[in-house]
């Protein structure tokens, strides 16, 4: 069975997550999944190393070509040092408890096909310069870089996840669970199916919740006249209306909203 990579492992540990709060086992579920997967990954310098490596590449933009090609170059030959058996090794210890999601790479139908075929592209290069000369894939050499080369010269919208030196933040997932868990541990319904809704939306359809939230606090706050909280209110008015779209920020901006409209109600 082929054992997976960091790319692959984090969308894994990523969908974990969310199900598991969906399935209101989050406070419980996730620490564990988060737990043994940071553990796993700050205790291997290969880890440590292909997720720098993942990382990078993902969210680098090099429009000119040469310069693109040696990114990528530079990146795949920090593997020399290694074996692929000894890669192989260490991959499968995120195997042991990636088991029911993986097999032989991602089948999940819901799961980002252009990031799964990114990853893939990386590993294959890495895999590839370390065989033997009579074992190398040329055909598979010259695809899997073409995958790279074009998403590194592809502007990227925002830069995701970065791993200090020699250890591994909890921006290694999707969510950084210790601090979902403190600020959602206690949601209602409507709490959850708002969470829901930023996960499986868009840019543009996040930016949209975002304005409509923003026109509905204003209405409420606007409509509030209590001489002894009017200063705290046009200060909350005047922040509201300064609130700009950022990718970056946009899920905490449409959370908070949401918490204010439903303290005012």
């Amino acid at each position: 069975m082929k054992n997976t990579n960091i790319g692959i492992a984090n969308l894994v540990v990523s969908n974990k997550l969310k199900e598991s709060y969906f399935q209101g086992t989050l406070l419980e579920e996730s620490r564990n999944i988060t737990s043994d997967f940071l553990s796993i990954v700050k205790n291997s310098p290969i880890l440590q190393l292909e997720f720098k490596v993942f990382n990078n590449i993902e969210n680098k933009h090099i429009e000119n070509e040469l310069l693109a090609k040696d990114y990528i170059d530079n990146h795949i030959k920090l593997f020399e040092v290694y074996t692929i058996e000894e890669i192989d090794a260490e991959r499968q210890k995120m195997n042991d408890f990636l088991m029911e999601n993986v097999v032989g790479g991602i089948t999940e139908a819901d799961y980002d096909t252009e990031k799964v075929d990114l990853y893939n592209a990386i590993d294959a290069l890495i895999t590839e310069s370390l065989n033997d000369y009579d074992k190398v894939d040329v055909d598979n050499i010259y695809e899997s870089f073409n995958i790279v080369l074009n998403h590194v010269k592809e502007p990227k919208k925002v830069l995701v996840e970065s791993l200090e030196t020699n250890e591994v933040g909890e921006e290694i997932i999707e969510i950084a669970v210790e601090k979902f868990n403190e600020k959602y541990a206690e949601l209602n319904e409507d709490d959850k199916n708002l969470l829901q809704l930023l996960i499986k939306s868009n840019d543009k359809e996040k930016k949209e919740i975002l304005e409509s939230y923003k026109v509905e606090s204003l209405q409420i706050l606007e409509g509030i006249n209590k001489d002894s909280v009017k200063e705290n209110i046009l200060k909350a008015i005047q922040k509201i209306k300064e609130m700009k779209y950022n990718k970056t920020n946009v899920d905490d901006d449409i959370i908070s909203l949401h918490g204010l409209k439903r303290d005012l109600l």
